[in-house]
């Protein structure tokens, strides 16, 4: 009734009714989002709180608001609007760079003007969150000397030294003496090596963290995963901004840019992109760290651990060359230790084994599939899945031509992942250059690049166009896809088995990547093709092996997994495990003895057979 009601209201478009947890929960965390939201409007300006609390009567809030904006399209600019316009506090952010010159000077001037006018309207200009140093200034203005002195006269009393809050309420400083930035404010100068043009420069990324802490949430999501294991503020990712923009603004030596102490800031980032997504200003310390071990190569040099990880397409390749023998050798008495010595692997940590019949020499030597009805489509064959777990691309084989596909192996050496997350970007810029020249051709015609690996197939979509920004990584982009993606966006039914079974349960982990980039709702929708197939989203964050970094932080990598992966997974002995990514799958067996299989490897098993 209310609801019909509502509808019923002149200007009212729409009625939402937030009767179950999860709709609810989202508008709450839409509402918490929304500040820092506006924190990220790209550009100098940002709406800065010095007259964000003016309240009036809400029945005159219409004509305030509009003489509000009057006022500061007087002075050039504009506002953010936000807050809670029923009890006529409408929290109103002008849009102002804080470190310019004439910009400072509106800031004092649109203060006094607001000031006017909430004097007009017989309203308030701390409704809800305070004078401080923004508001107190105004106060004698407001209140009239009377009330003034007395409000002089009763903090003299009661703090006769001036210790507590000095220059709030009274005796305050004008509104533009404690700027966080001003006018004097500059930044270092970096010469990046990824394109930080749409973030404005690198310091403008950097700048992008605007302090709300949301990286400092422990119970859900994925960011910011160091910090939930840690609690630790430096291993947040407010932290590492921070620690970036203390030396980017002067107050630490530029040295400190690269030095010793920011390599530890930065070095129990996992790069899972989570900020990326769940930040509302969407800061990007992945990126920013990759940058950042780039300049600390350049000025210490990579050890060989460092360097043969950025390889591990080579080792990969070897590997599966010499293999059964390869893995013989990684698990003699003393391999572990010297690995840990020499490469900075942890001991603990167990090595893939690899397959001498890799993806590569199985694709090439099976009767190829032409004039396929769909036509074309290329796979991403990454060098993990490759050589270590081939069967997971040669199912995607079996699903993709059993949709009508004629498959093409992409042949890439490497896409580039591991040297870009190693930072060392010089090698990784070749190698991608290299890659893009493969591809364009397909990408060109409109042929779909698929792949199972979401690290690797989503480098195509995210990276690529940070170190070789331009017209053909875009139109490389615009045709990459995870693959089971790609199954629900071009809505292909595959000939999968009927089954008359009660429903099978599948927990789904996340891809860290796919959770930020793209979401898991695609995924799960991929599973919930298979009749009889009952899909669980685990809310398990990161699951602490993020490529090498579990390898090598092997206390904290185990602690991010215990923390809702590893008692997710021993909860539901009869579920079938489900994780995209080639790390989560080794971590998942490492914590909890139960193999995960790839999306793709569950349709593939549930195929017709071929007739």
């Amino acid at each position: 009734r209310l609801a019909a009601e509502m509808r019923a209201w002149p200007g009212v478009t729409h009625v939402l009714i937030a009767s179950d947890r999860e709709t609810y929960q989202h508008i709450w965390a839409c509402r918490k989002a929304a500040m820092p939201l506006l924190m990220s409007i790209p550009g100098a300006r940002k709406p800065i709180t010095f007259v964000e609390d003016t309240a009036v009567d809400p029945t005159r809030l219409p004509e305030f608001v509009a003489r509000f904006r009057q006022i500061l399209q007087h002075h050039g600019t504009d506002g953010a609007f936000y807050g809670h316009a029923s009890v006529g506090c409408l929290h109103i952010r002008p849009l102002l760079d804080s470190a310019n010159r004439d910009d400072i000077a509106r800031i004092e001037a649109i203060a006094l003007e607001i000031a006017d006018l909430v004097i007009e309207f017989g309203g308030a200009m701390s409704g809800e969150h305070g004078d401080g140093l923004a508001r107190s200034f105004l106060n004698e203005k407001l209140f009239g000397p009377k009330i003034y002195r007395a409000f002089q006269e009763l903090k003299a009393a009661f703090d006769p030294g001036n210790l507590m809050n000095p220059g709030k309420i009274v005796d305050a400083p004008r509104c533009v003496e404690n700027l966080r930035y001003g006018e004097q404010y500059r930044t270092l100068p970096v010469v990046t090596t990824l394109d930080f043009s749409r973030e404005g420069g690198f310091a403008a990324a950097v700048a992008m963290c605007n302090g709300a802490g949301v990286c400092r949430k422990t119970q859900t999501g994925t960011m910011c995963p160091s910090f939930m294991a840690t609690g630790d503020e430096e291993h947040s990712t407010r932290g590492r901004a921070n620690a970036l923009r203390q030396v980017l603004s002067g107050n630490l030596p530029a040295d400190e840019l690269t030095g010793e102490k920011m390599f530890g800031t930065f070095a129990l980032c996992l790069q899972c992109k989570g900020c990326k997504a769940e930040c509302p200003s969407n800061v990007d310390v992945a990126k920013l760290k990759i940058e950042f071990l780039d300049h600390f190569w350049r000025r210490h040099g990579a050890p060989l651990g460092v360097k043969l990880m950025a390889n591990v397409h080579q080792l990969n390749r070897f590997g599966s060359a010499l293999a059964p023998m390869s893995n013989w050798l990684n698990k003699l008495p003393g391999s572990a230790w010297l690995r840990e010595k020499l490469l900075g692997i942890d001991r603990r940590r167990p090595l893939p084994e690899f397959e001498r019949n890799h993806f590569a020499a199985w694709f090439d030597a099976r009767p190829k599939v032409t004039q396929a009805a769909r036509g074309p489509i290329v796979l991403l064959d990454d060098c993990l899945t490759s050589y270590c777990e081939p069967n997971v691309n040669r199912a995607a084989v079996r699903v993709l031509e059993a949709a009508g596909y004629e498959v093409h192996r992409a042949g890439l050496s490497c896409c580039g992942r591991a040297m870009i997350s190693k930072g060392l970007l010089g090698p990784a810029k070749q190698l991608v250059a290299e890659n893009v020249s493969k591809l364009l051709p397909w990408a060109k015609q409109g042929v779909p690049i698929v792949g199972c690996e979401p690290s690797c197939l989503l480098t195509l979509t995210d990276e690529y166009l940070d170190l070789l920004p331009g017209d053909d990584t875009r139109t490389i982009a615009a045709q990459a896809r995870l693959i089971d993606s790609h199954l629900i966006r071009e809505r292909i039914e595959l000939p999968l088995r009927k089954t008359a079974e009660p429903p099978q349960p599948v927990l789904l982990h996340g891809h860290c990547y796919q959770k930020a980039l793209v979401g898991t709702s695609e995924c799960r929708a991929a599973l919930e093709l298979a009749p009889g197939t009952k899909v669980t989203t685990l809310d398990s964050g990161c699951c602490g092996m993020a490529g090498s970094f579990g390898y090598e932080h092997y206390n904290v990598s185990m602690q991010i997994g215990s923390r809702v992966l590893f008692p997710a997974v021993n909860a539901q002995p009869a579920a079938t495990v489900v994780a995209p990514g080639f790390s989560c799958r080794h971590q998942i067996e490492h914590g909890t003895a139960r193999r995960a299989l790839h999306p793709i490897e569950y349709l593939a098993e549930r195929l017709e057979p071929r007739g």
